[in-house]
Parts: structure tokens; C-alpha cells; sequence
């Protein structure tokens, strides 16, 4: 680890990644100070949990809203590199920054605009995904297959580029392992029947010879994401304040589900959340907090005292403690999922107004399975 005494902050995102599966990544448990269990995300999608990570603010269904980036609030070289196409500039998410890279697009693709028009589970919505899936698992067998999303250690590479030789900087450094499809490098299958059999399980048409390779290939990516941040967390300053988080979780078969739909399940919103060099928070994280353990500083809705965090989903609403979630469908015990008793939560969850959390756009992601599923 190089020893700086610099102005330097990192907020490195992963999307899809269980926090039951952290342990995967033993190179960036080594390196982060704390790690807290009851920490939740404010959406089961992308585009519900980036305007919190960044603005701190629960989304409208829009993006981001520019001025709430948390960006604004660094007086140094603020870099970006993310590799979803949801979160580029399209969405607001370059603001503030001297140098942000991100994939093209941003709603414009068929499967983005298909994600606003159609509902998940309409018979619309089968027919396409069916139809877009079998397309892709053709194609598969005529063309090279490349790597679904931009490797890590390319955006490795990118970001310690862009701030060598600097003594102040930001960065935000977004990663796709383990989003599916999955296909690792390291698999003992070929990288285009690891993506055709991701498909076939995420289109309930997979064996359980095929579930079984699936979460194998899931674990992988995670470890793969996790030797391309060794690098990462080698070369930056050692007093660098550091936040790591999940955007949301991944379910690997749970009651026949698989990738992230809208249910607000705790597969789903208890994500993972560590820290470096940064401000002690409470019990409870929600996603919300990013921005003010960023800067140690209360930024729109965030604290650093939290006791109970929320989410939403289209119509649906989630309420979490550290103990229990709260939902429509009953109140639960977050360790075995046991119904129990919590009036105070019930209450906070018929409180919360989710009017403002993304409606119609959340089905952006919700319909990405047309082309990653």
C-alpha cells in the first residue's frame, strides 16, 4: 500500500452482489476496516439505488437529479467509471466530474425501451423476453462471444491512469461482476455456453445439472471481480477513505427466482457495505448514507445515525431494522425469516410514501433480462 497523506475518496459500486457471498472476495475483506451486516439498498434495481448511492436522495423514476451528486462536494479531480449503460450520462451521473466513462446508450436500445412499455409478467412481457433470449442463445453459436460487460481490470487500469500523479482526487468506480449473464474467465465451460446456460435458468428452462453451474459461475465472477480489486487496493494511498457497496442482490434459485426482480425479498435489499478510513455509522446503512459517509457530512437524506432504512419497488415498499423487514406481505425476521410482531416498523413502513421511488422507469432494469438474461 503506497503511504500518502493525501485528499483522496473512493466509492467503488458492484452490481448484483449477495452479501452472503462477500466471502468470495477475501482480497477486499483484508483490506476494508469495517463491515456491516444490516445494511440495505432503496430499490431492487439499478435505477432505484443510484440516485440514493450518489444524490442521497430517493429516485424519481428520471435518473439522477445532477445537483444532489454527491460529486459537487469534492474540490479535487473527480473521475467515474461505470459499465452500465443505466448509470452514464444519459441519467445525469457525469455531472460534476472532471473525467467520467461510462457505456453508450442509456435507454436508447430496444430492451431500454421495451423496459418502459411492458410489464414483468404480462404476457407481452414473456413473449419478448422469450423471444430475446432465444435470439441471443442463437446468435451465440454463429459469433465470437465476447465478455457481457467491461472487464474489472480494464476499469482498473482506466481509473489508476487517470489519477497517477495526482495528490487530491475522487473516483467512482462502478463493476458488473457478477451481473448476469455470468461468464467468468476462469470457467470450465466456454464463455458462450456459460452465457447460453445463464439464460436458460433465467428463463425457467434450465436443468438443475444447469442451477447448480449457474451459482458455481456466479461465485466465480465475484472472485474474479476480487483479484482484479487486489490491484485496485494495492496501489491507492493508504489513508484513502474508501466506501464499497452492492447497488442490490441477486437471487440464485430462492423459491425458483433467479436474477432481481421487484420483490422486496432480503436476497435482494441487504447488500453488502464496507468501509475504509471513513466516519462510524449506526446500526442500520441504507444506501441513502453513501454521500454523507462519503464526506462525512449529512447530504440530502442521509445520516449517519440510522435506525431504520426503506426501499421500494414500483408499488412495493420494504421497511428494514437491523432484526426485521417489513413488506405488504407480513413482517419477517431477517436471520430465518420467521413472521413476528413489530408494530413500530409496520407503522414506519405505512409511512413511508413511495410516490417518489421509481415507477414506470424501474422496469428499465426489471426488463434487462431481454438482454442479459
Amino acid at each position: 500500500m503506497t503511504e500518502h497523506t493525501t485528499d483522496t475518496t473512493l466509492l467503488v459500486t458492484v452490481d448484483s452482489l449477495r452479501t452472503d457471498h462477500v466471502q468470495y472476495m477475501p482480497h477486499t475483506l483484508e483490506f476494508l476496516d469495517d463491515t456491516h451486516d444490516a445494511a440495505f439498498a432503496t430499490s431492487t434495481a439499478t435505477p432505484g439505488s443510484f440516485p440514493a448511492i450518489i444524490g442521497g436522495e430517493y429516485p424519481a423514476g428520471n435518473g439522477l437529479e445532477a445537483d444532489a451528486s454527491v460529486v459537487h462536494e469534492f474540490d479535487a479531480h473527480c473521475v467515474g467509471v461505470t459499465t452500465n449503460h443505466l448509470l452514464s450520462a444519459e441519467y445525469d451521473y457525469a455531472a460534476g466530474f472532471d473525467s467520467f466513462t461510462s457505456p453508450k446508450g442509456g435507454g436508447e436500445s430496444l430492451k431500454d425501451k421495451g423496459a418502459i412499455l411492458l410489464e414483468r409478467g404480462s404476457l407481452p412481457y414473456k413473449v419478448a423476453s422469450w423471444g430475446y433470449n432465444r435470439y441471443q442463445q442463437l446468435r451465440s453459436y454463429v459469433e465470437e462471444t465476447e465478455k457481457s460487460f467491461r472487464p474489472a481490470d480494464d476499469v482498473v487500469d482506466q481509473f489508476l491512469t487517470e489519477v497517477d500523479g495526482r495528490d487530491e482526487w475522487f473516483g467512482w468506480l462502478h463493476f458488473m461482476e457478477p451481473h448476469h449473464p455470468y461468464d467468468p474467465d476462469g470457467a470450465n465451460v466456454d464463455r458462450a455456453e456459460a452465457q447460453r446456460v445463464t439464460r436458460r435458468v433465467l428463463s425457467d428452462r434450465g436443468s438443475e445439472e444447469d442451477e447448480a453451474l449457474v451459482r458455481d459461475l456466479y461465485r466465480q465472477e465475484i472472485a474474479e471481480l476480487d483479484a482484479a480489486l487486489e490491484s485496485l487496493w494495492d496501489a491507492i494511498p493508504d489513508d484513502t477513505r474508501v466506501v464499497f457497496c452492492g447497488d442490490h442482490g441477486e437471487l440464485l434459485g430462492e423459491d425458483g427466482l433467479w436474477g432481481h426482480p421487484g420483490e422486496m425479498r432480503p436476497e435482494l435489499l441487504n447488500v453488502p457495505f464496507g468501509t475504509r478510513n471513513a466516519p462510524d455509522v449506526g446500526e442500520v446503512v441504507s444506501l441513502i448514507d453513501v454521500p454523507t459517509v462519503l464526506t462525512g457530512a449529512e447530504h440530502r437524506q442521509g445520516t449517519l445515525d440510522r435506525e431504520i432504512a426503506f426501499a421500494a419497488y414500483g408499488d412495493r415498499k420494504a421497511a428494514m431494522t437491523a432484526d426485521h423487514i417489513a413488506t405488504a406481505d407480513g413482517t419477517y425476521r431477517l436471520d430465518d425469516g420467521e413472521p413476528v410482531d413489530d408494530p413500530t416498523l409496520e407503522r414506519e413502513l405505512e409511512r413511508f410514501d413511495p410516490a417518489y421511488v421509481v415507477k414506470e422507469e424501474a422496469l428499465q432494469e426489471d426488463l434487462e433480462d431481454l438482454g442479459y438474461a
